[in-house]
């Protein structure tokens, strides 16, 4: 009795672990697009300021040169 005690023991399946186990990764990869979508929205954000104060440095270039 006690031998088939210890074996329904070792089938037991840690379903806490394996739950995790596909959780962790998954939750890695979603992270990963959501960085990649928030860099795209932060370059295009950079580029935008970018050109305004070329705009401006331009303005002023030639309001300076008037």
């Amino acid at each position: 009795m006690n031998t088939n005690q210890t074996i329904s023991k070792k089938k037991q399946v840690p379903w806490l672990l394996m739950g995790l186990g596909l959780l962790i990764p998954i939750a890695i990869i979603a992270l990963a697009f959501l960085a990649a979508k928030s860099d795209a929205e932060n370059q295009k954000r950079y580029k935008q300021q970018h050109e305004e104060i070329a705009q401006r440095h331009a303005q002023k270039k030639q309001s300076d040169s008037q």
